[in-house]
């Protein structure tokens, strides 16, 4: 696999422009879920003014027993996706920049990076569409693939 990356990039280390990728990629949950809250008017729609008052109000629902329909239960997951990327962001970020100082060989970086890229993409489609306990630990073992990747690196 390696050699194929080597191939397909030669000389451009795009474990750089994966620290963008990455946050472009943890973004996505969340504007997908105010496009749901929003076309389907789920507490009157998303409201801009003040988002995090929108969620706590879902968490609060969730929180006093009450049932969350399918809707706004995707939309809190798009959330918790979001708040994942961008929780675990600086640790790629520092993954990245040990690769880089330690020199670690280029290919390597690369693969690396695919993986992880991949990986991220996966790991936020099982975030958002998981529905049952049951599914939610292949979503547990996509997350465990993403930190393997970082610690090939470190």
């Amino acid at each position: 696999m390696s050699q194929i990356i080597q191939n397909l990039f030669p000389e451009m280390n795009i474990s750089v422009a994966s620290l963008p990728a990455t946050l472009l990629l943890s973004a996505l949950p969340h504007w997908y879920s105010i496009y749901l809250a929003q076309s389907n008017g789920v507490q009157g729609g998303w409201s801009n003014q003040n988002p995090r008052a929108f969620v706590a109000r879902l968490n609060a629902k969730a929180g006093s027993g009450k049932k969350l329909t399918d809707l706004e239960e995707t939309i809190l997951r798009g959330q918790s996706a979001q708040q994942n990327g961008f929780e675990w962001w600086p640790v790629w970020a520092a993954a990245v920049a040990f690769g880089y100082l330690s020199n670690v060989p280029l290919a390597d970086m690369n693969q690396y990076t695919l993986i992880h890229l991949s990986m991220r993409m996966v790991y936020n489609y099982l975030y958002v569409t998981t529905k049952t306990r049951r599914a939610s630990y292949l979503r547990t073992i996509v997350f465990q693939a993403l930190k393997c990747g970082i610690r090939f690196i470190l």
